[in-house]
């Protein structure tokens, strides 16, 4: 029971809309079910993995005296709140690197049921004649997007079942598309290359042709029905989800901001700007936001582990999961 409440929250905590302060009702019992599940874990004297503190040690011996440093020098972009962020992801990260299947299968359960209790009650109360991103829900769409291929890749580890995962991937795809992000359908791009992928490594000369096929439609309907295109509509919603550009601007800034403290960073917060370098904005781009804040250490920690565990899952042949996870790493 536990575990699919936690599924729930974590869906649910998606939902910004209902914070204060930067905090909300969700996210304390999120913290409170995960406490649980390590008290109960503690009782059964379960054999935890503290790798996962690594990144704690980080935070709290370089980033967190940075941090308390520059917002007590008031150096702009310095937030001891995404300080408090960092800690409870790494608490969620410790959790998640001591589930058992069993924990992650009906966490599953949970994702997959609150995925399609909002799909319906979002498809029914939406307006597709007047297209807008999930703004009632949460201040930043993109979180629901980075939320939906979270529960992807949640699904794709916890289930066996092939109903239930696509099922699950349907209910994610569609949580995850209403929030209009485009980087969001680009990792779905990637998602489906390395289900390509697969089937090529397999040999299934049937699905090839087939998708050989479809690529060519698609390819060559623009040019024979060029009044009838659907890659306008799609070119504007990708501009209107992109909130009137700057992204290069914004990653340009952050990558300035980083060079000037290249090993440690400047401590938690926003360091990127629409002009110069620290103007309290963040980069729209996790991996040069990681490096502003604690600098390559900080981003050798976070994503080293991905990418070994991406390796472990493309020699098990996990094609499904190994797109997830890229998926979740290039919509960073």
């Amino acid at each position: 029971v536990l575990p699919f409440f936690i599924g729930i929250l974590l869906i649910a905590s998606s939902f910004t809309s209902l914070r204060i302060a930067g905090s909300g009702p969700i996210e304390i019992l999120l913290l409170l079910a995960l406490a649980l599940l390590v008290f109960i874990k503690l009782l059964e004297k379960f054999q935890f993995n503290y790798t996962p503190f690594i990144s704690l040690v980080y935070l709290l011996i370089f980033m967190a005296p940075i941090t308390f440093l520059n917002t007590y020098d008031e150096v702009l972009g310095s937030s001891t709140r995404t300080l408090f962020a960092l800690i409870y992801g790494t608490f969620i990260g410790f959790i998640a690197a001591n589930t058992s299947h069993k924990d992650q299968e009906y966490i599953s359960y949970g994702v997959i049921t609150i995925l399609i209790v909002i799909d319906a009650v979002v498809i029914f109360q939406y307006d597709f004649n007047d297209m807008k991103r999930l703004l009632f829900l949460s201040e930043n769409p993109n979180q629901i997007a980075l939320t939906a291929l979270g529960a992807m890749f949640v699904i794709a580890m916890g289930l066996e079942d092939v109903r239930l995962i696509v099922t699950g991937f349907i209910a994610a795809l569609i949580y995850g598309s209403l929030a209009l992000s485009d980087s969001y359908f680009v990792s779905i791009f990637i998602l489906s290359s390395f289900l390509f992928l697969k089937i090529i490594l397999q040999g299934k000369l049937f699905l090839m042709l087939g998708l050989l096929w479809l690529t060519l439609v698609l390819i060559s309907w623009p040019l024979a029905f060029p009044n009838s295109s659907y890659i306008e509509p799609i070119l504007d919603l990708w501009n209107s989800a992109d909130e009137g550009g700057g992204r290069v601007t914004l990653a340009i800034n952050g990558i300035t901001a980083f060079l000037s403290s290249p090993i440690f960073g400047h401590g938690a917060g926003a360091f990127s700007g629409t002009e110069i370098p620290f103007m309290r904005f963040e980069a729209h781009n996790t991996l040069i936001d990681f490096l502003t804040m604690g600098g390559l250490i900080w981003a050798l920690i976070v994503y080293v582990p991905f990418f070994l565990s991406a390796r472990t899952f493309f020699l098990e042949n996990r094609f499904l999961l190994l797109g997830s996870l890229m998926a979740l790493i290039s919509f960073s």
